[in-house]
């Protein structure tokens, strides 16, 4: 007989993040508020330059100078070890930092002055004298020659992105109805609340201990131990609270090398904490692309080909690929399709991930061509949508998890008043503007990652949770103890969470929308057998009131172990640990530890190496969604203002509401940052980024954000039972720029393909 499937709870209530008081109150400890004894600090000093090699570096006046203790240059700086960047580690640069004169991009770190105070440091960095021998730089998508990810070797054709099924040029040349558009996104910045820091310092000549603001602590532990040659458990990596990463804090970048190279010389605790210019050119951006994308479909509306070409750009060493064809893969029923990526190699930093890497400028590309397609074929883009609706995953062909995405186009339709859309642009007036309505399908898959986690109960009944994972705002301490709290019996209050410390238990990194499915499924394993443990104490301990009661009988409420039928008999969580004789009782859970096994276990935890892809299993699994936007665009100045946004999203099951809700209007204002106003400027003659700082590079502001609304039409999803939970963090991003270009193409009838819009530009 077959074993009926888990069916997992329903949605949870919303609640209140456990940590939100001390992160309002300032309680939270993040990097920089850190002030332990005898502490230095250090001030980056960076390259004016963006391609060349250093001829000369002064530093006699800096040393001259009051408190200053020493500087760092690749003259006197310790050697370090190469760490493997993406796959295969998590290194944000393949070179190390302060190793030689080359300078590969402006802004690149030679030098580092470490004084008693951060003032000292501030004014000693600006006598540091630098000259350099330069060559002009390839600093802009069209100064470089795009060469095929697949075929730059560094990269293997599965990692490229590349991809076909059918005869795409063949269904192209001979359909009815035909689209050749490109779409380009300029080079976007993650601007997190925090800037970057590193506080570090050894406890001797082997044992490191460093406090980094990180999305993945398993990957900064990895990195530093090969940078220093140290052995990975001799180094401890501390992340318990980060203000914000967007994955800009994914991979461990040069200046925590330098932090930690600076505490081994000067032999004390140093702090160092970038300007908020240098995190414009030191942690990794969304690169700019250029997509051009070819559909071929029916005179009916029906698709009969989709390519999707993109290019990138990216810097020297690394190789970094934005793949747009993310966004266009498995999003409607075509059978034939080819994704092409290429990358443009220019003197510039390291890009990086980005909410929603490929999906987010992918999704601008396929979404606006899409509407495109619907004016050629005088249909309605949602019916446009739904008339090539994916049943199954056509690019798998593997069925759906769970798809509600029909529902999400209904409700989405439903609340922003769709059926008053006109069909020909440029039909509604109020006043001076020009008022339209957009939409655009988002999606974003759900992977997971091999985790591990603790459960714990100590001697006086308190219960807690332990994991590498870590909060980066996303709700991961709430998240972890509602599921806890679901299998123990208690409100999520009760338990105590501690994340972000290489003591732990090994954890997936908070990136891809992954940590509370892969990491959660780890605490739920563990939580229940200890919750099992539970029982068998209650049913051995001769004192207990449930003494060979049969398990069956017991449940968990309100830290105790109780009688199902009579909930009145029972017995406290504290006394049946005290009455075991150990100072606490836990347990510990690992997901996929064949695969753990098979990687040689720390691979699995600082490399790619182990990620589930959304079609690992028997099924397709994907988060799902529709943006609707309203716009007005001034008829006389060109502007557009967005005046209500809509996502109706189908994520599995919602642990947290309150949360989740908070996340998706956070991905979506950053979609509006991304349709309307962010855009790093790049003067191509010195590679500089004229807008690096948050006074010219312009995000959302609360005067720029109108009304949102988030609506939840999913159900829990069977392929990741007990927890039915799917991706939330990054969808919300997905499709809103393009739904912004949409309605904009409703108003005035004028077709944006480039971001930020502009109509004046156009």
């Amino acid at each position: 007989m077959k074993t009926p499937p888990v069916v997992p709870p329903s949605d949870g209530p919303p609640t209140t993040r456990i940590e939100g008081v001390a992160k309002v109150t300032g309680r939270a400890d993040y990097t920089a508020d850190a002030v332990p004894q005898n502490l230095a600090h250090a001030v980056l000093v960076g390259a004016t330059i963006a391609h060349g090699t250093i001829a000369t570096l002064d530093t006699t006046e800096a040393l001259s100078m009051p408190g200053v203790l020493t500087v760092l240059t690749h003259l006197n700086a310790p050697r370090l070890c190469k760490a493997a960047v993406f796959p295969l580690g998590a290194s944000g640069s393949r070179r190390p930092p302060l190793q030689d004169e080359q300078v590969r991009y402006r802004g690149q770190h030679v030098a580092a002055v470490i004084a008693e105070s951060l003032e000292a440091a501030r004014h000693a960095a600006s006598r540091v004298r630098v000259t350099y021998r330069e060559t002009p730089p390839a600093a802009t998508l069209g100064a470089g020659e795009a060469r095929r990810v697949a075929s730059l070797g560094l990269l293997s054709k599965a990692l490229s992105g590349d991809s076909r099924r059918g005869d795409p040029d063949t269904a192209l040349a001979s359909a009815p109805l035909t689209l050749d558009a490109v779409y380009t996104t300029p080079r976007e910045f993650h601007a997190a609340m925090e800037p970057h820091a590193t506080l570090a310092w050894w406890d001797d000549a082997e044992h490191l201990t460093v406090r980094e603001g990180s999305q993945w602590v398993d990957g900064a532990q990895d990195v530093l131990a090969v940078w220093f040659d140290l052995k990975r458990e001799h180094v401890r990596v501390l992340s318990a609270f980060v203000g914000g990463g967007f994955g800009s804090r994914l991979s461990l970048y040069p200046h925590a090398g330098i932090a930690a190279m600076a505490a081994r010389v000067v032999r004390r605790p140093v702090k160092l904490v970038l300007s908020r210019s240098q995190v414009f050119h030191s942690v990794g951006n969304r690169p700019a692309t250029r997509q051009r994308l070819r559909l071929g479909a029916e005179a009916t509306g029906r698709l009969s080909a989709i390519i999707h070409e993109t290019t990138n750009e990216s810097d020297r060493d690394s190789h970094y690929a934005e793949q747009g064809s993310r966004a266009s893969e498995a999003a409607y029923a075509v059978a034939n399709y080819r994704a092409e990526n290429s990358l443009v190699t220019l003197d510039i930093p390291v890009p990086g991930w980005m909410r929603a890497p490929g999906e987010a400028p992918g999704s601008f590309a396929i979404e606006s061509a899409m509407d495109e397609l619907a004016a050629q074929a005088r249909l309605d883009p949602l019916q446009l949508r739904l008339l090539n609706h994916a049943d199954s995953d056509p690019h798998s062909g593997k069925p759906w998890s769970s798809r509600r995405l029909k529902e999400a186009y209904a409700a989405g339709a439903e609340a922003i008043g769709w059926s008053r859309r006109a069909l020909e642009p440029r039909s509604r007036r109020e006043g001076h503007e020009w008022v339209g309505l957009g939409m655009a399908t988002a999606a974003y898959p759900t992977r997971h990652a091999p985790s591990e986690a603790r459960v714990g109960i100590s001697r006086d009944g308190g219960v807690y949770v332990e994991s590498r994972g870590v909060d980066i705002g996303q709700g991961s301490y709430t998240a972890l103890a509602i599921i806890a709290a679901e299998v123990l019996g208690l409100p999520p209050s009760r338990i105590d969470v501690r994340l972000g410390d290489t003591r732990h238990p090994r954890s997936a990194f908070a990136g891809g929308s992954m940590l509370s499915s892969s990491l959660g499924l780890a605490v739920h394993g563990a939580a229940s057998t200890l919750r099992d443990r539970l029982f068998d104490l209650a049913r051995r301990q001769p004192a207990s009131p449930l003494h060979r009661r049969s398990r069956e009988e017991l449940s968990v409420r309100e830290g105790r172990v109780v009688l199902g039928a009579d909930p009145a008999v029972g017995v406290d969580f504290a006394a049946l640990v005290s009455g075991s004789g150990q100072e606490q009782l836990d347990a510990m859970h690992r997901t996929h530890p064949t695969l753990i096994s098979r990687l040689s276990g720390p691979k699995a935890f600082t490399t790619m190496a182990a990620v589930r892809t959304q079609t690992a299993g028997d099924s397709s699994c994907y988060s799902w969604g529709a943006q609707f936007v309203e716009v007005a665009v001034d008829e006389e100045l060109g502007t557009v203002r967005v005046r209500r946004m809509v996502g109706a999203f189908d994520c599995g099951r919602i642990l947290n509401p309150q949360a989740a809700r908070s996340q998706l209007l956070g991905g979506m204002t950053m979609g509006l940052g991304m349709a309307l106003s962010e855009a790093g400027h790049v003067d191509p003659r010195t590679a500089l980024v004229v807008n690096g700082d948050l006074g010219e590079y312009l995000v959302p502001v609360q005067a720029d954000v109108p009304e949102i609304e988030v609506l939840f039409v999913g159900e829990p999803d069977p392929s990741t039972a007990p927890l039915g939970i799917k991706s939330v963090g990054e969808i919300g991003i997905t499709g809103v720029a393009a739904a912004i270009a949409n309605a904009v193409y409703n108003a005035t009838g004028r077709r944006l393909r480039d971001l930020p819009l502009d109509l004046r530009a156009s």
